[in-house]
C-alpha cells in the first residue's frame, strides 16, 4: 500500500509540475466553452439582426396590389429591380424574389384563387430568415381577407376555430414552468459529452507515463526501485484517472456555464420559446450514487487501457497513434446513444461496451432507476475493468515489452 502511494504521489507531482498539463487540461476548457458558446450566441444573434434589419427583395407583377402595398410600407424592405434577378438571388445581392398575379386585388374579390410565390436562397440563413418573415407578413393579410369575408356574410370569425388544443407536459408540477425544448436536448447529449471528456484531453499525459519513461530512460530505474510492478501499474493509473476525473469535471461546468449563455442568448431571439433555459435533470439520490459509481469503474477502466497501449508503444509518438486509434472507436460509440429516447432504449444497447453506460446515464437523468439495466452495465464494466488490469499487468510483466524502444 505504501509502495502504491509513494507512486501515486510521484506521477501526480510529475503531471502537474508541468505548465502545459494544467494549462491544456484544466484551464483551457474552463475558458474554451464560456467564450466559444458566447461566440456562437452572439454570431446568431448578429446573423439574426442583418437578416431582418434590411430584407432586399424583387417583387414582379401586381404592383398596386395588397400585397405590394404591404411590403412597400415595411421600412427595413428594400424593393430593387435588378436585370438578372436568380443570379443577384444566389449572390446573395437579393434575399427573396415575389412573384404576385396580375389583378391580384380583383381575383381575391372575385373568390378566385390567387397564388403568390417567394423564392428564396435555401443556402443562405439571411434568406430562409426573410421567407419566414415574408410569409409571416403575407399569412396575416390572409388571415384579415377571410375575417373580412366572413363578416360581410355576417358570420362570427371564431367558427374558424371550432376547437382550442392545449399541448403541455404531462409531468411537471404545477406552476412549474416547460423546459425549452433545446436545452433538453443539448442536456441529453451530456452523457455521451462525459464519456469524450474522460479520455480526450488526457491522451499526451498517458502516452507520457509509459512511453515518455522509455525515452527518458527512467523506466528500468524505477522499476528496479523496492516498489512492485501491481503498484507501478495502480499508481499510474490512479494517478491518470484523477487528473481525467479533474479535466472532465472542469469541462462539464465549464460547458454547463457555456450552453446556458448560449440558451439566453437563443430566447432573447426568440420570444416564442421558453425563457427557462435550465437543464432539466431528474436524477435521484439513490440514481446519482449509481452513476458515480458507474464513472468511476468506467473511468478506471478507460484509463488501465491508455496505460497499456502506452506501456507496449516505443515511442510517445507512437503511443500517440496507438491512442487515437483505440480511442476514435470509443468515441464514436460513446455518440450512438446521444440523440435516443431515454425512455425508449433497445436492451440490446446495454451489451454494447461505453454506449452502456451512455445509455444508462440517459436513463438516470430522466429518472429512470431500472435495476436490471444497472445490474448488466455495471457488470459489463467491472468485466472490462478487470480485463483491462490483467491486461497491463501482463504488458508490465514483459521484458521485452517494457524495455523495447
Amino acid at each position: 500500500m505504501n509502495s502504491f502511494l509513494v507512486v501515486l504521489k510521484k506521477e501526480l507531482k510529475d503531471i502537474f509540475r508541468d505548465k502545459k498539463t494544467i494549462l491544456f487540461t484544466l484551464i483551457l476548457p474552463i475558458i474554451l466553452f464560456p467564450v466559444m458558446y458566447k461566440l456562437m450566441g452572439y454570431g446568431m444573434k448578429n446573423t439574426m439582426k442583418g437578416a431582418t434589419e434590411e430584407i432586399n427583395l424583387a417583387i414582379n407583377g401586381d404592383n398596386k396590389s395588397s400585397v405590394y402595398n404591404l411590403l412597400q410600407s415595411q421600412k427595413n424592405f428594400k424593393i430593387e429591380n435588378p436585370e438578372d434577378q436568380k443570379s443577384a438571388l444566389k449572390e446573395g445581392k437579393l434575399q427573396l424574389i415575389i412573384n404576385i398575379p396580375e389583378n391580384f386585388d380583383k381575383l381575391i374579390a372575385e373568390g378566385k384563387e390567387a397564388n403568390i410565390e417567394i423564392l428564396y436562397d435555401d443556402s443562405s440563413n439571411n434568406s430562409s430568415i426573410a421567407s419566414t418573415t415574408v410569409s409571416s407578413l403575407i399569412s396575416g393579410l390572409e388571415d384579415s381577407i377571410v375575417s373580412e369575408r366572413l363578416k360581410a356574410k355576417g358570420i362570427d370569425t371564431e367558427i374558424l376555430k371550432p376547437f382550442k388544443v392545449d399541448v403541455k407536459s404531462g409531468i411537471l408540477a404545477d406552476g412549474e414552468e416547460e423546459v425549452n425544448p433545446m436545452a433538453r436536448t443539448l442536456g441529453g447529449m451530456m452523457p455521451s459529452l462525459i464519456v469524450v471528456f474522460m479520455f480526450a484531453p488526457i491522451l499526451g499525459i498517458a502516452a507520457d507515463l509509459g512511453a515518455g519513461e522509455k525515452e527518458r530512460n527512467t523506466f528500468e530505474p524505477l522499476l528496479s526501485t523496492p516498489c512492485n510492478r501491481n503498484s507501478l501499474i495502480f499508481g499510474k493509473t490512479i494517478a491518470i484517472s484523477v487528473v481525467s476525473a479533474l479535466t472532465m469535471i472542469a469541462s462539464l461546468i465549464s460547458m454547463y456555464i457555456g450552453l446556458q449563455s448560449f440558451m439566453r442568448s437563443i430566447s432573447e431571439m426568440d420570444s416564442g420559446i421558453s425563457k427557462n433555459t435550465a437543464f432539466s435533470f431528474d436524477l435521484s439520490p439513490q440514481s446519482l450514487v449509481f452513476m458515480i459509481i458507474l464513472l468511476l469503474i468506467l473511468l478506471l477502466a478507460i484509463c488501465a487501457i491508455q496505460i497499456s497501449i502506452s506501456v507496449f508503444a516505443r515511442s510517445t509518438k507512437e503511443a500517440g497513434t496507438y491512442l487515437s486509434g483505440v480511442i476514435t472507436p470509443i468515441m464514436i460509440v460513446s455518440y450512438i446513444p446521444m440523440f435516443m429516447d431515454a425512455k425508449d432504449i433497445s436492451s440490446f444497447l446495454f451489451h454494447i461496451p461505453v454506449a452502456n453506460s451512455v445509455a444508462l446515464m440517459k436513463e438516470f437523468m430522466v429518472g429512470i432507476t431500472n435495476f436490471n439495466h444497472i445490474g448488466i452495465v455495471l457488470l459489463w464494466n467491472i468485466i472490462y475493468l478487470i480485463l483491462a488490469l490483467l491486461a497491463t499487468k501482463h504488458l508490465f510483466s514483459r521484458e521485452e515489452v517494457v524495455f523495447r524502444s
